[in-house]
């Protein structure tokens, strides 16, 4: 086996905390900013890769594989301290990963070669979850209900892919790697800000800035001229696009609204009855069905907000709307309209004209 030096063991203890930090994305701002401070020294960005690669696969390891490596590597050479810390972590596991890292182990620590060249680390929530995690390059990604998200860069490539939903990003800012976003055939570049990218289940995209500034554009296949060019947005401004067209161009927008669903709360102002029905079941386990509304009520504007975390208190102050019952089903909520009763004409009084 190799010879390992002090400076290597403390670099490589160092990785293996950083990159479980990383995973965890509980990360202050002081431990944002010392990442970014340790992680200038190349030697450093390469043990955090190999760390990183021993997790994400000690996270498809069952019990029993993991328990077996574990002991496996109980009494090896202190360059496995690393990976016993890792599998003592509770994380679950399959076979095929645990051979990979029992390759992993045999095969010498330097056989591993940057686990961003290999692998796509997703990060998904549930209906009615929302989760907030800290990327590679240390960007904080907030994921809305129903959103995967997915880091594809590398050491010099900074670049994710929504494949699902909302994600609200506090992006670090390096001019030397921009921070790309790519949904679909279009790509939203960070020029240092925070900022809100909401795909949509039709398959439009909102880009809405809070700070900052970041650029857009769509991407033609096979290198084709794009329908529309890049766009700039800076704070405040919004803009909605399909892969084809530009539903709206850029325009204003009171963007801290945008993102209060990281409150628990949908803003509704201004917003059509079905618009607000169709995002409140994004949060809902059972769909909402709304059969019979007049095309006039669907069409009304609300206004207020409303509790995402709670959608049959919100459709309750729906209902006060007028004309609107809910029905709670076993598998669904079924918003239904009920005319006023006719005004029955009262008889006069025996005896009266």
């Amino acid at each position: 086996m190799f010879a390992r030096t002090e400076s290597e063991t403390i670099i490589r203890d160092q990785a293996s905390v950083w990159a479980t930090l990383l995973d965890s994305g509980d990360l202050s701002e002081t431990q944002r900013r010392d990442f970014h401070g340790w992680l200038e020294d190349p030697r450093h960005e390469r043990e955090l890769a190999r760390q990183q690669t021993l997790l994400f696969l000690a996270q498809d390891i069952g019990s029993e594989d993991k328990a077996s490596l574990g002991r496996t590597v109980s009494d090896s050479e202190d360059q496995f301290n690393a990976l016993r810390r890792l599998l003592a972590q509770p994380l679950w596991i399959s076979g095929v990963a645990a051979a990979a890292a029992a390759t992993v182990v045999i095969g010498g620590w330097f056989g591993v070669r940057p686990v961003r060249e290999f692998f796509t680390h997703s990060y998904t929530t549930e209906v009615g979850e929302m989760r907030t995690v800290t990327l590679k390059d240390g960007t904080i990604a907030h994921l809305n209900t129903q959103s995967q998200l997915a880091w594809v860069g590398t050491g010099t490539d900074r670049h994710v892919v929504l494949l699902q939903g909302e994600v609200f990003f506090e992006v670090v800012h390096d001019a030397t790697r921009p921070f790309r976003i790519t949904v679909d055939h279009s790509e939203i570049r960070d020029i240092g800000t925070q900022f809100d990218v909401y795909r949509k289940s039709s398959g439009s995209v909102v880009v809405t800035v809070i700070s900052g500034q970041v650029a857009v554009q769509e991407i033609g296949p096979g290198g084709a001229q794009p329908p529309w060019a890049e766009r700039q947005l800076k704070a405040n401004e919004q803009i909605e696009y399909t892969p084809s067209s530009l539903i709206a161009d850029v325009h204003s927008t009171v963007a801290p609204k945008a993102v209060r669903w990281r409150e628990g709360l949908l803003e509704t102002e201004g917003q059509a009855f079905s618009t607000v029905v169709g995002e409140l079941n994004r949060y809902s386990n059972k769909q909402i069905l709304v059969p019979d509304l007049p095309a006039s009520l669907q069409n009304i504007n609300i206004g207020g907000t409303l509790n995402v975390h709670d959608v049959p208190a919100a459709l309750k102050r729906i209902q006060k709307l007028g004309h609107i019952v809910m029905t709670d089903t076993p598998n669904a909520y079924i918003l239904s309209y009920e005319a006023d009763p006719p005004v029955m004409k009262q008889p006069n009084a025996v005896g009266r004209p």
